[in-house]
């Protein structure tokens, strides 16, 4: 397949790629890593600089309070290591909080840095072939600037292409730098300029759309954290505070409003089946959970359940690297391979498998295609009619960027139509609650009276 390939298209830019490193190079690297080693050290002398004024501010105020009251002393030390203490708990609280959370965050957050990342790399490699510069001297001076880990890679795929490889090999021998579309159209297309076009019209969709991707994981987040605090404060309640409230008002033998009875009923039978409801909480905390990680991109899985939620995104990014294939005039089962040997899903690949080996049999590649599920019935008409005026290419590129705009609309509406009703509801069974356990004490306060 990657003979096929090199024969139908021309190879990156040819022996300028594997230059040896200038010193101009040497002297952007040396210049960036100093940059990046300033930078570090002046985050970490910020942060020491906050904990010594919250430390000074604290000695000033005891030193403060023992001038003032010189014979409350040990006092005034108690009140000053409790002040200490409860700022290193909440401190501690703070950090746990964050980290069980509002863990989804920093899952977006990494999304965030790979996407950059993504787009950084791209206009790497495009200026790159539009200065004739070697692309591994620029990934050098861009890898200095970069953390430890990242940096490795960076120079792994620099040296790559030091040895004599072609782009698609450093980026087969790399698989951890682009994202799995985008590494299939750099492979499928190396460093022509259509590929490039279509790798910065992906880039500034994404960065387009970003707000709303974030937009939607802060919803999802928010929701679910006020969901579980309900769930263990109402969990309190059921348990500790109706049993108490009940005993009261059955002391006093005052006759309960109609409300308040069935509240101390679902309490009553929430408590003594409280197993029936732990599988149904389980498989729902489970469900955000792998929503939310699939949501970030993080992870490319399609569980059954939700597949079809991811289908549009998955069917624009089989569009976007079938159309380079396509552009490049590459065989058909040879551009699906590719595909497949790219995609880290086996849900994926097993559908690329399966349109490859229809395509092998004979059958029409749209045909092949609309049976998987990535295009629609019109969709595969259009496609037929672009197949017949040699603008397949074009249609599969408008199509993957619809796609990909149709994925981000409906997951936004999806989290506005499941956050505004929850919260409308949450809200309505608080209410409801703080109403029956206030009706008895005005009964109380009526009968003492």
């Amino acid at each position: 397949m990657h003979e096929s390939i090199r024969a139908r298209r021309q190879t990156f830019v040819p022996n300028v790629l594997y230059s040896s490193m200038s010193p101009y190079t040497f002297n952007i690297s040396s210049v960036l890593h100093e940059v990046r080693n300033r930078r570090r050290n002046e985050n970490v002398a910020n942060a020491f600089k906050l904990l010594g004024i919250i430390c000074a501010a604290l000695a000033v105020a005891g030193g403060v309070m023992l001038l003032v009251t010189p014979h409350r002393a040990q006092e005034t030390l108690n009140v000053f290591n409790v002040a200490i203490v409860l700022l290193l708990c909440s401190v501690i609280d703070v950090a746990l909080s964050f980290i069980i959370i509002f863990w989804p965050f920093l899952l977006c957050f990494w999304t965030c840095v790979c996407e950059v990342r993504n787009r950084t790399l791209l206009s790497l490699i495009q200026t790159a072939v539009e200065t004739g510069k070697p692309l591994q001297n620029i990934v050098r001076a861009y890898a200095s600037s970069c953390s430890y880990r990242y940096a490795a890679q960076l120079n792994r795929f620099a040296a790559a292409l030091d040895s004599g490889r072609s782009l698609e090999a450093a980026v087969q021998a790399n698989k951890g730098l682009f994202r799995y579309d985008i590494a299939g159209m750099i492979r499928l297309g190396g460093g022509a300029s259509e590929t490039l076009c279509s790798l910065e019209t992906v880039s500034q969709d994404a960065r387009h759309f970003e707000t709303i991707r974030t937009s939607n994981v802060v919803r999802i987040v928010y929701l679910c954290s006020v969901v579980i605090w309900m769930s263990l404060i109402t969990t309190f309640q059921f348990v500790l505070v109706v049993p108490q409230f009940e005993n009261i008002f059955r002391d006093f033998d005052n006759q309960l409003p109609l409300m308040t009875t069935v509240i101390i009923a679902v309490s009553n039978w929430f408590v003594c089946y409280w197993y029936l409801f732990f599988p149904f909480f389980a498989l729902l905390a489970a469900v955000a959970l792998v929503y939310l990680i699939l949501q970030t991109n993080v992870v490319i899985l399609r569980p059954f359940g939700l597949r079809r939620v991811f289908r549009s995104t998955d069917a624009a990014k089989f569009l976007m690297v079938f159309a380079v294939g396509v552009r490049q005039r590459l065989p058909i089962p040879a551009i699906l391979e590719m595909y497949s040997w790219t995609v880290p899903s086996a849900y994926l690949r097993n559908k690329g498998t399966k349109i490859r080996t229809a395509v092998e049999q004979g059958r029409d590649w749209i045909v092949a295609v609309r049976h998987a599920g990535f295009v629609s019935r019109s969709e595969a008409s259009l496609l037929q009619s672009a197949q017949r005026t040699g603008n397949t290419a074009a249609v599969l590129d408008q199509l993957a960027l619809s796609k990909e705009r149709s994925q981000i609309r409906k997951d936004d509406l999806f989290s506005k139509l499941a956050f505004i009703p929850l919260i409308f509801l949450l809200g309505a069974f608080i209410g409801t609650f703080v109403i029956a356990m206030f009706l008895p004490l005005l009964a109380l306060i009526t009968a003492l009276s």
